[in-house]
């Protein structure tokens, strides 16, 4: 009986330290997720007063994904933007994590230096960019004047520049982050491999393809994973340098999402955006853990 009374006030206890996390999730998830379903099926606006949240059933989904050409382009931009920044960063803090590891004077000041672009917020790196390539007068946009680009118009008013210019950014951004992730693995990574790597007479760039890579293949994965789900879903910088423009030459999907929810405050066509968005994210990350999990244990075997 006691033994009962004790297990009984141990789950008690147990459900009383999980209530507040339990009211967290319920408050900043669960129920504006569900508030947001219920939204995409009405016809609901915050600036015209003929949209007063009428059952639409599947219509703002059919508009959306039938025919919204924007809402592609942000997508197809989204898509680059990702393919693009994400293999860059790998290769580029890879190569930084190597150097790293080897021991020089004033190694901790250069890392130190290395990781401060990765804390900067991302709205405080989009203004101090804006303001190196501000037209005629940014400390960046002197020298590329001197060298006769962008004389007469500003890196942000043609497409191809302005997203050239996003990709970079965020490639200088975060480039430190998959560098630490990485520079985590090769200091942990055990040293016998390498040595009977070198003793057999393999070369710099073997030990790295046959030995390092290998077992840095778990890390590589996560910071691949984490750096794309990030990329995705890229706003501050965007905003505050382009705001999507020139036209839509640098819309994505969470400029597109924002600009539909709080420009035109179309709520009930903005929580389709945002739910299409949400099941497409859940389905790309599911089929990335079945192949990620499918190389791991073909690995094994």
């Amino acid at each position: 009986m006691k033994t009962v009374l004790d297990r009984l006030s141990s789950n008690s206890f147990v459900w009383v330290c999980m209530l507040p996390v339990l009211v967290f999730l319920v408050v900043v998830a669960i129920a504006p997720t569900t508030l947001a379903i219920i939204d995409s099926f009405r016809d609901l606006s915050l600036t015209q007063f003929t949209k007063r949240g009428e059952f639409l059933a599947l219509e703002n989904y059919r508009d959306l994904i039938g025919g919204d050409e924007t809402f592609y382009t942000a997508v197809w931009h989204t898509f680059i933007f990702v393919a693009i920044v994400v293999p860059f960063e790998f290769v580029f803090g890879l190569a930084i994590a190597l150097w790293i590891t080897r021991e020089f004077t004033g190694r901790r000041l250069v890392l130190t230096i290395i990781m401060i672009p990765t804390m900067i917020a991302p709205v405080v790196v989009g203004m101090i960019w804006r303001f190196l390539l501000m037209p005629s007068f940014g400390m960046l946009t002197v020298y590329l004047n001197r060298i006769g680009l962008f004389n007469e118009i500003s890196i942000f008013s043609h497409p191809i520049t302005s997203f050239a210019a996003l990709m970079m950014i965020d490639i200088w951004e975060w480039t430190p982050f998959v560098m630490l992730i990485l520079l985590a693995g090769l200091t942990a990574m055990p040293k016998a491999p390498i040595e009977a790597a070198r003793l057999d007479g393999a070369s710099r760039w073997q030990i790295l393809w046959h030995v390092q890579i290998p077992l840095l293949k778990p890390l590589i994965i996560i910071a691949l994973l984490l750096r794309s789900i990030d990329a995705s879903k890229i706003f501050d910088t965007v905003w505050v340098l382009t705001a999507g423009g020139p036209g839509n030459a640098t819309e994505v999907i969470s400029t597109f999402a924002y600009r539909t929810n709080f420009i035109k405050w179309d709520l009930g066509y903005g929580a389709a955006v945002c739910l299409v968005l949400a099941f497409v994210s859940l389905v790309v990350a599911a089929l990335f853990y079945k192949v990620v999990s499918g190389q791991s244990a073909a690995g094994v075997k």
